[in-house]
Order: C-alpha cells, then sequence, then structure tokens
C-alpha cells in the first residue's frame, strides 16, 4: 500500500522529539492557553509563525476554517456584503464566507484551478482567493483588482505556507491572511488548528478576544471556543523548525515525478512565473480521471480526488454563477500520493502504474 498522506511518516522521523514535546506541555496541567501568555508555548508558535511570513501578528485557533471565518469577521463582512470566491476550492472556504452571512459570488477558474477573469462583478464587499495545491495566483492582478475597488483582498493560504510570489511569502499575500493546520496541510498538526495572519494589531486583538468567548472586548456580543492547544503549538513550533528540510525533500519528490510523468506524456499542475510552489500536491489531469484512480486503487496506490464539483454546484452554496472552467478541472484533475517521506521506488511505483493503465 502507498499511502497517499505522510503525517505518520512525518512522526516517525521525529517521534521521540514529537512526543517529548507532548508530555513537556502535559506535565504542566496547562494544555490550554485561553488568553494571551507572552513567553507561552502558544506564544512562542505564533512568533515563529510571524516572522516566517513577516508578519507583525499571528493569532492561532482552532481550525483553518475558523481562522478564514474570524478573518472575513476582522474585515467587517457579514449580512448584506458580497465577497468574490474562486469556484474551486475545499467547501470550508465557502463556508466560511456564508457562515458570517454574506452572500458568494463565485468566479471561474483557470487551467491550473486559480481564480481566472473577474470581469465586471458588480459592488464586492471582499475578496477571498486561494492558493490551491500550494500554487500562488496572480498576486499583482488580484492586488490591483481589490484596490481599484477599495474592498480587501482576504489570503486563503491553508495550502501554501513555503510557497512565495516574487519572494513574498504566502501569509502576507493579502491584507489579512489564514492558515491551517489540519493533518493534510503542509504544516501537519496531529490534531487540527489554523491561523489568522495580519500587520494590524487591532485586528490581532480582536481574534485574540473572539476565539476565547469574546472575552476582554466589550463590543463583542459573544465569541468562539476555538483556541489551539499549547501541546499541539509546541509541537508545530518544532516541526516548523524543519519546515525548509521537508519542502526540499518535497520538492526531490516532485522532481521525481515530472520526470518520469513527463514521459508518459501525463500533464502536471505546475506553478506559475514568478512563484515557487511549496508543492503540497502533485496533480495530474487526464480526461479518463474515474478508471485511472480505479486502477491505480488497485494497485494499492492511494490517490485523492479533491473536488469532484465547484463549489457553485454544491447543494448547500448552489447559485447560477456560470463556471464552466471549474466544472472541467473538477472532471479531469487527480492528486498523486506526495509528501517529504515519499520514496523513490514509490515514486517510480506509482508511475509504473499509470504507464501500464496507458500501455506505455
Amino acid at each position: 500500500m502507498i499511502k497517499f498522506g505522510g503525517v505518520d511518516r512525518i512522526y516517525d522521523e521525529y517521534s521521540w522529539r514529537i512526543t517529548r514535546r507532548a508530555k513537556e506541555v502535559w506535565s504542566t496541567g496547562n494544555v490550554i492557553s485561553s488568553r494571551h501568555i507572552e513567553g507561552s508555548f502558544l506564544d512562542r508558535f505564533e512568533k515563529s509563525v510571524a516572522k516566517y511570513t513577516q508578519r507583525k501578528y499571528a493569532v492561532a485557533v482552532g481550525s483553518g476554517t475558523d481562522a478564514l471565518y474570524f478573518a472575513l469577521r476582522v474585515r467587517g463582512i457579514g449580512p448584506g456584503k458580497t465577497v468574490l470566491c474562486p469556484a474551486v476550492s475545499y467547501l470550508a472556504t465557502a463556508e466560511a464566507i456564508k457562515r458570517t452571512g454574506a452572500d458568494i459570488k463565485f468566479i471561474d477558474v483557470d487551467d491550473n484551478g486559480l481564480m481566472d477573469d473577474l470581469g465586471i462583478m458588480g459592488l464586492p464587499s471582499a475578496m477571498v482567493y486561494v492558493n490551491l495545491f500550494g500554487n500562488l495566483a496572480d498576486y499583482d492582478r488580484l492586488r490591483n483588482y481589490c484596490d481599484a475597488h477599495r474592498i480587501p483582498l482576504i489570503e486563503d493560504a491553508a495550502q501554501s505556507l513555503g510557497s512565495t510570489y516574487k519572494g513574498t511569502p504566502s501569509g502576507k499575500l493579502g491584507d489579512i491572511s489564514s492558515l491551517s493546520f489540519a493533518p493534510s496541510k503542509p504544516l501537519p498538526c496531529f490534531g487540527n488548528g489554523g491561523m489568522v495572519l495580519t500587520d494590524s494589531e487591532s485586528e490581532a486583538n480582536f481574534v485574540r478576544s473572539i476565539r476565547y468567548h469574546g472575552t476582554g472586548n466589550n463590543d463583542l456580543t459573544h465569541g468562539y471556543n476555538s483556541c489551539l492547544s499549547n501541546d499541539h503549538a509546541h509541537i508545530l513550533n518544532f516541526l516548523l523548525s524543519k519546515y525548509n528540510r521537508l519542502l526540499k525533500n518535497t520538492k526531490k519528490v516532485r522532481d521525481m515525478y515530472e520526470t518520469r510523468l513527463d514521459r508518459l506524456g501525463i500533464r502536471t499542475i505546475k506553478t506559475r512565473e514568478k512563484t515557487i510552489s511549496n508543492n503540497h500536491k502533485l496533480v495530474i489531469k487526464v480526461d479518463d480521471r474515474n478508471a485511472l484512480k480505479s486502477h491505480l486503487d488497485g494497485k494499492g496506490i492511494q490517490t485523492q480526488v479533491h473536488y469532484h464539483i465547484p463549489m457553485n454546484e454544491m447543494p448547500m452554496f448552489k447559485n447560477e454563477d456560470y463556471t464552466p472552467n471549474a466544472r472541467r478541472f473538477c472532471q479531469r484533475v487527480l492528486s498523486l500520493p506526495i509528501h517529504p517521506f515519499l520514496t523513490e521506488k514509490e515514486v517510480i511505483a506509482v508511475c509504473e502504474s499509470i504507464g501500464d493503465f496507458y500501455g506505455v
């Protein structure tokens, strides 16, 4: 069996270091810090991520979905507002917008699944853009659009920590940005977690308040229970110290794939010019996607179809937005196993199985 994800191998690689950090927190009896405490395990992790992403403030929360929701809230998004959003992403992106009470205007995507032609979109209140598979959207174009319409650009960087655009790290490519630390994300948590990134002290304080029942903020009528535990923060801070090594390993795996898939004539989704991807996902585009997936399943190779249909065609978000490119994209993409500790032998096995399917 070749597993799709590699969080188990990350644990195997650093098991005693991870376990020691968890025990260090547990032995204190202080597993969750409900308030911002200088020098706490949570505070150290937040400062590490802020430094890594060149942000002034980073505020950890319970999930990436909450992080995006809080980012929208702090920017005044709610009922009566309209938010632009790419038609292809994990449903949590649209879910966070819907949770505010705002309307969603879904934007069609390009061949890489990234936000495409904006055209005339009425009077939007904000834009949420997603760096799908770790590949960065055309930031300058989106930035110019938002500046022209005087609306905030909100970066959903759940998949793109470690990617850069013209040298600027993902996490800083927005007026406010959100991260996810779910086990399937580039920097994985052994549980769940997320983070809001901002350069505004008042916004950071708002998120610190709303993540724990609105305490300390008299303007809030209520808050949420959305805290990242200290053991997760301590472990994530350690993994962040190894993150560049993990990204380097993943790039080597990607290069091994690219060489072999090129020989087979298989097209992969690649990063744009001016960007460096963290290679979060290795995604191929094929016309007979479902048959190939079944073939690989039969060979004991786990693959994923992350986006079966555009979000605007899902029952909970369904509307009349026309996104034909997104529909074709969702019908063709297949994600292959990729993570820092995938072996060359496993990459060869995956590619040979694809070659067998096509008779190459």
